[in-house]
């Protein structure tokens, strides 16, 4: 659009037949010189910003790609924590047996133990699922009567 504009500027100084080599004609030859420069240069910004935006939204794709994997890959897996040096440890939820309980070792310190789905977990691995219910229970009843 502003090249049509440009060059219908042109055409319209060279309608007017003002003499190239006089004082005006430089001026308005220039002036059109520079708006061509100008929409040649816009030209090429446009076309680079419409480079970008594509790579964008393909990146952008991209990460959303990413962001699902981990999602599925996070619903996978539960996370416990060392109880001897604190770290972090994914278990995969085929690694629960029935009861929903998993011996485990610590891969810093090497701590073996158990660790419980608590929503699953019977308490037949001794882990104590049950008895923190209990003990929370126990507090409220020890609550109660203090306050009598």
């Amino acid at each position: 659009m502003l090249f049509e504009r440009v060059s219908y500027l042109k055409g319209l100084a060279e309608g007017l037949e003002i003499e190239k080599n006089s004082k005006e004609g430089k001026l308005l030859k220039e002036i059109i010189s520079v708006l061509e420069d100008i929409v040649y240069e816009l030209d090429d910004i446009q076309e680079n910003v419409d480079e970008i935006d594509e790579f964008v939204e393909a990146l952008s794709d991209d990460v959303a790609d990413i962001e699902e994997t981990l999602e599925d890959y996070d619903d996978e897996f539960d996370s416990f924590e060392c109880p001897d040096c604190g770290e972090e440890i994914l278990i995969a939820e085929e690694e629960f047996d029935d009861n929903g309980c998993a011996e485990i070792v610590c891969p810093g310190c090497g701590n073996e133990f158990v660790v419980c789905d608590e929503d699953e977990c019977d308490s037949c691995c001794g882990c104590g699922c049950d008895d923190d219910e209990d003990e929370d229970d126990d507090m409220e009843e020890i609550d109660e009567v203090e306050s009598e």
